[in-house]
Protein backbone atom coordinates (compact mmCIF):
# COMPACT_ATOMS: atom_id res chain seq x y z
CA UNK A 1 0.00 0.00 0.00
CA UNK A 2 3.09 2.57 -0.95
CA UNK A 3 3.25 4.37 -3.98
CA UNK A 4 7.37 5.08 -4.38
CA UNK A 5 9.51 8.02 -6.43
CA UNK A 6 12.58 7.29 -8.28
CA UNK A 7 14.48 10.27 -8.20
CA UNK A 8 16.76 12.23 -10.53
CA UNK A 9 19.68 10.25 -8.59
CA UNK A 10 17.84 6.68 -8.81
CA UNK A 11 17.47 7.03 -5.37
CA UNK A 12 13.86 5.02 -4.37
CA UNK A 13 12.03 6.51 -1.88
CA UNK A 14 8.26 6.02 -0.85
CA UNK A 15 6.06 9.17 -1.69
CA UNK A 16 2.69 7.96 0.29
CA UNK A 17 1.76 4.88 2.17
CA UNK A 18 -1.93 3.81 2.62
CA UNK A 19 -2.39 2.18 6.73
CA UNK A 20 -5.39 0.37 7.43
CA UNK A 21 -6.19 -1.57 4.36
CA UNK A 22 -3.98 -4.75 4.27
CA UNK A 23 -6.49 -6.63 2.38
CA UNK A 24 -6.05 -4.20 -0.61
CA UNK A 25 -3.68 -2.94 -2.90
CA UNK A 26 -3.27 0.26 -5.24
CA UNK A 27 -4.56 0.91 -8.74
CA UNK A 28 -4.84 3.04 -11.64
CA UNK A 29 -2.44 5.56 -10.92
CA UNK A 30 -2.78 8.50 -12.91
CA UNK A 31 -1.49 12.25 -13.32
CA UNK A 32 -3.89 15.05 -14.11
CA UNK A 33 -3.10 16.51 -17.44
CA UNK A 34 -1.43 19.68 -15.75
CA UNK A 35 0.35 17.75 -13.37
CA UNK A 36 -1.09 19.45 -10.45
CA UNK A 37 -3.14 16.51 -8.76
CA UNK A 38 -2.85 12.11 -8.81
CA UNK A 39 -5.60 9.74 -8.71
CA UNK A 40 -5.25 6.24 -7.48
CA UNK A 41 -7.64 3.45 -6.02
CA UNK A 42 -7.72 0.92 -3.09
CA UNK A 43 -9.19 -1.60 -4.66
CA UNK A 44 -10.97 -2.94 -1.59
CA UNK A 45 -10.38 0.02 0.74
CA UNK A 46 -10.97 -0.89 4.62
CA UNK A 47 -14.15 -3.38 3.93
CA UNK A 48 -11.74 -5.89 2.45
CA UNK A 49 -14.18 -6.33 -0.49
CA UNK A 50 -14.43 -4.68 -3.89
CA UNK A 51 -17.66 -2.97 -2.75
CA UNK A 52 -15.23 -0.80 -0.47
CA UNK A 53 -13.16 0.72 -2.97
CA UNK A 54 -11.69 4.45 -2.40
CA UNK A 55 -10.21 6.92 -4.97
CA UNK A 56 -7.91 9.29 -3.65
CA UNK A 57 -6.68 12.59 -5.27
CA UNK A 58 -3.32 14.00 -3.85
CA UNK A 59 -2.42 17.83 -5.25
CA UNK A 60 0.87 19.29 -5.73
CA UNK A 61 3.28 20.50 -7.79
CA UNK A 62 4.25 17.08 -9.91
CA UNK A 63 7.56 16.77 -11.73
CA UNK A 64 7.99 14.36 -14.92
Amino acid sequence: MEICIITSDDVIAPFLRIDGQSGSEITGPAFSPDGSRLYFSSRRGTRGSSAGGITYEVTGSFRF
